[in-house]
């Protein structure tokens, strides 16, 4: 089932407290795989390479068909205002691959991934199938690609859904464990951050 993933953070007695929902949607998680570290996605099926463009979504009713019950993880129109987020698409057809929302920390003068996921027809973690690889990369790079426009040189932060994904992301892209704010509180340095960056060609929108 992909019902909601909820995580946990440790209390005063030492035990970890599942969080609600809303806390869950507006504290943000990631729990992205990163398969291939490819420059556009690839086709499983036929190996074809396919260029990617990145776009902002500017309006949350434009998010109402990306739900949790169709295989999106979380409702994105939940997502709080104050956050921005950007699709991931063909540049042929348009179609979204995935999508990602950061949140801009001027005060900290840091990024945070707050929500990433692929299409479910490329997630083949949870339903066994994957149309195109790649798009977990592509979304951490788009992530650094705000941090770096936001002048913060691609420092960003996310909270991993558990311990397995954490290790997976120090592993793939040289994050560094933090673990202040969330038990699986993650950092992207600027040199990982930079050298991710490098493997894609994207066009913005």
């Amino acid at each position: 089932a992909h019902g909601v993933l909820a995580f946990s953070r440790r209390g005063e007695n030492g035990d970890f407290n599942v969080w609600s929902y809303m806390q869950y949607t507006e504290t943000g998680c990631v729990n992205v795989w990163l398969d291939e570290i490819v420059p556009c996605l690839k086709d499983n099926e036929t190996g074809e390479i396919k260029e990617t463009a990145v776009f902002k979504i500017e309006s949350r009713s434009f998010l109402d068909n990306f739900t949790e019950e169709k295989g999106w993880g979380i409702d994105w129109n939940k997502i709080p205002k104050e956050i921005d987020v950007f699709a991931l698409g063909l540049k042929e057809s348009g179609e979204i691959q995935g999508l990602v929302a950061v949140k801009n920390e001027p005060e900290s003068k840091v990024v945070q991934l707050h929500w990433a996921c692929t299409a479910p027809w490329n997630n083949k973690h949870l339903f066994g199938s994957q149309k195109y690889a790649g798009v977990g990369g592509h979304l951490f790079a788009i992530a650094v690609d705000m941090s770096i426009k936001w002048g913060y040189e691609g420092y960003v932060y996310g909270f991993a859904l558990n311990k397995e994904l954490l290790n997976h992301y120090i592993e793939v892209l040289g994050c560094f464990f933090v673990g202040i704010r969330h038990p699986y509180h993650f950092l992207l340095e600027p040199k990982s951050a930079r050298k991710l960056l490098e493997n894609y060609t994207y066009e913005w929108k």
